[in-house]
């Protein structure tokens, strides 16, 4: 709901005046880029707690910084505390985007590690489509403190859930790590065997020799791991996806302005595209540990330059004769229907789960954290730019541009992204510590790809 909240929001503060502060346009692009700067600033630190205090509790702390960013959201009485309000959710954002799929990775079974990892984007787009719905009946008071409320429930709730095994291992409490599997898997899981396992690999770390911090970064297998992760998450946000769900409710008026439609018809259309993200999630979450990452992230990636493509053409019609795309007002909405949809399909979802996988267990904290703060970096540049870009460049010419950065997506894809479906960490860590190249075709049982 924190990356929901602008598309909505923005159009009645700026126009029909809503809230307790007047803000101009510039104002409001600062108020949404506040949230990925509190993203990247919170990165790294996020990745020491993850380390010193566990999963489970470094997800509970950011509980009280979220809420206070809502306080301070619906509340404001000057621009400075949208600001504020703005850049505590991003600390909160930042940090669950790095130790959820962490925490995700490490409590799921790897046969079922993919499902489960899409999870965090499915509830991320759930979200954001609750925002873009519940906003047509109530006013961004009433929004911000429906989204609030989110925030009392989840905290309680997420006290029932167990630190994770591996987690809990690596503090010597054995037991509680079995306990552990056993709420997770249940009560008739061999939960002895999987946490002596667990174990083993810890320790068979352990007893390698002692390296620096540096030393394991600069380790062939991490840094084509960091490689890969800093490359997805790169192409993630030049793809254009946050600049297009800040901003869908003005990129929809503009494409529809042309007959005058009124401001119910371009929330409709932000509904249908929030809702095509969770439908794309849905479809990934039932494929993503059938047809493997690789294609889910290449085909994802192809078939978001071509809905960029025809939104660039349909933009330069519109700015070069309005009347020769006068009854073609439907293909924005379903272009950016298809984009969102297999965004979610492949380079939403994708990434997050691999960034749980990919990383050996020593460096996973830090290395996550390097691949969270370049996500959210771009992200602050791309809501930055993306109106410069549209007086600059025109809309067609910024879609285009987004376009080009989709298929540069795939090549990177195909040449640098290992397959990690159903691999177990072993495996993975083979395979990227491996000179082979990724788009050879696996052998049949070979455990090193």
């Amino acid at each position: 709901m924190v990356f929901g909240w602008s598309a909505p929001a923005g159009p009645r503060i700026l126009e029909k005046g809503e809230g307790n502060v007047d803000l101009t346009d510039d104002q409001f692009s600062w108020t949404v880029a506040f949230m990925p700067i509190g993203g990247a600033l919170i990165a790294i630190p996020c990745g020491l707690m993850l380390k010193s205090e566990g999963r489970k509790n470094t997800i509970l702390f950011f509980v009280l910084p979220l809420l206070m960013g809502w306080v301070l959201l619906t509340w404001a009485q000057a621009v400075v505390m949208m600001y504020l309000g703005r850049l505590l959710q991003g600390l909160a954002a930042g940090a669950y985007t790095m130790s959820v799929p962490i925490y995700i990775g490490e409590i799921a079974d790897q046969r079922i590690r993919g499902t489960v990892g899409s999870f965090f984007q499915l509830m991320l787009n759930l979200g954001m489509l609750i925002s873009f719905s519940v906003s047509v009946g109530v006013n961004v008071f009433q929004l911000n403190i429906i989204s609030g409320f989110i925030v009392l429930l989840f905290g309680p709730l997420f006290m029932l859930m167990p630190e994770t095994p591996s987690c809990l291992l690596k503090r010597g409490h054995k037991t509680k790590a079995i306990e552990a599997v056993k709420w997770l898997r249940g009560p008739n899981c061999d939960a002895s065997a999987e946490v002596e396992l667990m174990q083993n690999q810890q320790e068979a770390l352990l007893n390698q020799p002692k390296k620096s911090l540096k030393n394991k970064l600069l380790t062939p297998e991490t840094i084509r791991a960091l490689l890969a992760m800093v490359g997805l998450v790169t192409f993630l946000q030049m793809s254009g996806i946050n600049a297009v769900l800040f901003y869908a409710t003005d990129i929809l008026f503009y494409a529809t302005d042309t007959n005058a439609a009124d401001s119910l018809n371009h929330e409709v259309a932000t509904i249908i595209v929030g809702s095509m993200q969770v439908v794309g999630t849905l479809l990934a979450s039932f494929t993503v540990d059938r047809i493997g990452r690789r294609w889910l992230l290449m085909s994802s990636a192809v078939v978001m330059c071509l809905s960029h493509v025809v939104l660039g053409v349909y933009f330069h019609l519109l700015e070069e004769n309005p009347v020769q795309v006068q009854d073609l007002q439907w293909l924005p909405v379903l272009a950016l229907c298809i984009f969102v949809t297999t965004f979610s399909l492949g380079f939403g979802p994708v990434p997050w789960i691999m960034i749980g996988e990919v990383f050996a267990i020593d460096v996973k904290d830090i290395a996550c954290s390097l691949a969270t703060f370049a996500s959210f970096a771009l992200s602050f540049m791309m809501s930055k730019t993306f109106n410069p870009l549209r007086n600059g460049l025109g809309e067609a010419g910024t879609f285009w541009l987004f376009g080009g950065f989709c298929l540069l997506g795939a090549v990177f894809v195909f040449l640098f992204v290992p397959e990690t479906k159903g691999k177990t960490f072993d495996q993975i860590q083979k395979r990227l510590a491996s000179s082979r190249v990724y788009y050879r075709a696996e052998k049949q049982g070979d455990n090193t790809c």
